[in-house]
């Protein structure tokens, strides 16, 4: 059962980001914190000297200084030389020596920060590696503390230097290392250990403490708590460790100091006995601190590797790709690791771990070849297969299978379709082709007969022979051989599309004024017969298209706006300039159109549904030769619904370039 793991983040060898800066609030209780435990070392120091044996503001101060940003570890620096002198002092020790003192521990904590490298990133005891810097940056710290310190106390009080570098070493050494990997913490990990596990291992590790220590004690026992220690190193949180390792190193320190204890025995120098108990506290610390750290190392690769594995065996890549770890025998190949996708494809080559086949062969080849081969296998399906050696096991190989049936069926599919469209798009081509040369053929040979009709009509209606009865009888055909000529005239633009050759074009320069004139006056009759307004703003725009399309462009859009505009309403018709273009705006005050309907507007023989209802006079072909002579004119044309109804269609032509002086 895991404990002491939620909201774990992933492991990663490398050390944690920037801190962010501590309250004012957190410095006045380390302050605090490490001035108490100074004035407690000073005045708990073995009778006979003056160095303590176990220091805990020098942990405290190294402490302090981890948990802060770069930005303030000088501050943190002079905070602890400062208070571990005054501390020194109020305990009753020289002012310089206690000065002394003061630079010692602050230059321990600079010694410990710039071999971790915390004085520009975070520190976290996350690997083995990590633990074993911190143990060697406390010894590096510890000597330099200890030399400060022996040389300020022999240099005042005539003590031997050496003697005192061990036990101030050793002291600071003692309480760094068991206080210090407090703001060294890693990221927590889940742990195999539960809460009822963690007390049965904390009562044992008391109980052993107590009997070791206790004053009655007798026996040579100090290495028994290293055994309870490394169970928790090995099974806890290393939070839980070193949170044990200090209340154990006290209780440890209180008992020794009450007469207990293997340290304290009778015939044992009791400097001797201090010097001995600092190093196994050292060795205590030490101990917890690096085997923690190489424990979470391996718990965060644990899970590493359990990610892995459950990337490799589930979800997307298990359902498509099968991954095999064989081992290649004398006689035969056995699969050590494979996935779901792996044992499906494989199910007919396996007998037990034993593997042998067509698929087995394809590894070989891939293995050989250094790339992939692919076969189709009696089921009918299509696998590709990579095979490649595992580094540092020659005799192991990796094996990745694809069944690539479903992406071949589909692109198959695919090609097929495309092979059906681009049919499609051939047949209708034609269709299209044959269509406009039979309107084409049939206008011309209607054109003929149309135009016979048209003149002899004509010919009737000027003749005075004719009664009443029979001039509208020949009006009647007049009107509806010319509808047929108009009809065949459009039937001939839309078959010759934009084939027209350019010198037949004669595209020239088009006045708008002139042309909105003309075509508003064609259709005077219809507009005063049903009451509708025209206005022209025609500006002095010029086009250069061909004048006999331009006409019948704005024709069929006044036409149709003629049509569906109600009686007595508006049309505007209005031209404006656009770069090196001219807008032509034709906006009516009709029931407009519909999004769907524009969208078929130009299509050739459509008509609206209201129109069709309406039975409004028309074949569906105005809008579509529209767009057909706009784009042999290099113009285009739009429709869209008018902001406050009706209808507006733009038609953007070439403008005219300005005509150039005669040079003098």
């Amino acid at each position: 059962m895991s404990t002491a793991a939620d909201g774990a983040l992933p492991y990663a060898d490398r050390d944690g980001g920037p801190r962010s800066a501590l309250p004012l609030w957190a410095w006045a209780v380390a302050a605090a914190a490490i001035f108490a435990t100074a004035i407690f070392g000073v005045l708990f120091a073995p009778l006979g000297t003056t160095v303590a044996v176990w220091w805990p503001a020098a942990g405290i101060s190294v402490l302090f200084a981890l948990l802060q940003p770069s930005s303030r570890i000088v501050a943190a620096l002079a905070l602890v030389l400062l208070v571990t002198a005054a501390a020194n002092a109020v305990a009753g020790r020289p002012l310089l020596v206690a000065l002394a003192f003061g630079v010692a521990n602050a230059v321990e904590v600079a010694v410990v920060m710039g071999v971790l490298g915390a004085q520009s990133r975070r520190f976290e005891l996350s690997s083995l590696r990590a633990g074993v810097r911190f143990a060697l940056a406390v010894v590096l710290g510890s000597l330099a503390a200890g030399v400060l310190a022996a040389a300020a106390v022999a240099l005042s009080e005539g003590a031997d230097f050496w003697p005192t570098v061990g036990f101030v070493a050793a002291s600071h050494a003692a309480a760094v290392v068991m206080i210090a990997p407090l703001g060294a913490l890693p990221r927590p990990v889940p742990v195999p250990a539960g809460r009822i596990e963690m007390v049965v291992q904390a009562v044992l590790l008391a109980a052993v403490i107590a009997i070791v220590f206790h004053p009655s004690s007798s026996l040579s026992l100090a290495f028994a708590p290293f055994p309870l220690l490394a169970w928790a190193a090995l099974r806890f949180p290393i939070r839980i460790v070193m949170g044990q390792t200090i209340v154990a190193a006290i209780a440890m320190l209180v008992l020794t100091l009450d007469g207990g204890g293997p340290f304290r025995r009778e015939g044992l120098d009791l400097l001797v006995g201090a010097a001995i108990f600092e190093a196994m506290l050292v060795t205590f610390g030490g101990f917890a601190v690096v085997l923690s750290a190489a424990q979470h190392e391996l718990r965060s690769l644990a899970r590493q590797v359990d990610a892995t594995n459950r990337l490799l065996s589930g979800s997307v890549i298990d359902a498509r790709i099968g991954l095999v770890v064989a081992e290649r025998g004398a006689e035969a190949t056995r699969i050590t690791w494979s996935n779901r996708a792996a044992r499906r494809l494989l199910a007919a080559e396996l007998e037990g771990d034993a593997w042998s086949g067509p698929l087995r062969t394809a590894a070989g080849a891939a293995l050989r070849s250094g790339e992939q081969i692919t076969l189709n296998t009696d089921e009918g399906r299509t696998i590709t297969v990579a095979a490649n050696p595992i580094g540092g096991a020659d005799h192991r190989i990796a094996v990745q299978l694809l069944d690539v049936t479903a992406i071949l069926l589909a692109r198959r599919a695919q090609v097929e379709a495309e092979f059906e469209l681009d049919a499609a798009r051939t047949i209708r081509a034609e269709l299209e082709r044959q269509r406009d040369d039979f309107l084409v053929t049939t206008s011309h040979e209607l054109r003929t007969p149309i135009t016979s009709i048209v003149g002899y009509a004509e010919l009737l209606a000027d003749g005075s022979a004719l009664g009443a009865s029979e001039r509208g009888w020949v009006g009647v055909i007049a009107r509806n051989a010319q509808r047929l000529s108009e009809l065949v005239e459009d039937l001939l633009t839309l078959g010759r599309g934009s084939d027209v050759p350019e010198a037949q074009l004669r595209q020239e320069r088009v006045r708008c004024d002139e042309l909105f004139d003309e075509v508003a006056g064609n259709l005077r009759p219809v507009s005063e017969r049903k009451g509708l307004v025209i206005e022209l703003q025609p500006g002095a725009h010029v086009l250069f298209v061909a004048r006999h399309d331009a006409s019948r462009m704005l024709s069929n859009l006044l036409t149709n706006a003629c049509k569906f505009t109600p009686a007595g309403g508006r049309i505007r018709l209005s031209a404006h300039a656009a770069g090196d273009a001219v807008l032509i705006l034709v906006a009516d005050t009709g029931p407009g159109m519909s999004q769907d309907e524009i969208g078929h507007a130009f299509e050739r023989f459509y008509r609206t549904p209201s129109a069709e209802r309406e039975n409004v006079e028309g074949t569906g072909l105005g809008l579509a030769i529209v767009a057909e002579l706009a784009r042999r004119n290099d113009g285009e044309v739009l429709l869209r619904r008018a902001e406050h109804g009706g209808l507006e269609a733009e038609l953007r032509l070439p403008a005219a370039r300005a005509p150039q002086p005669l040079a003098p």
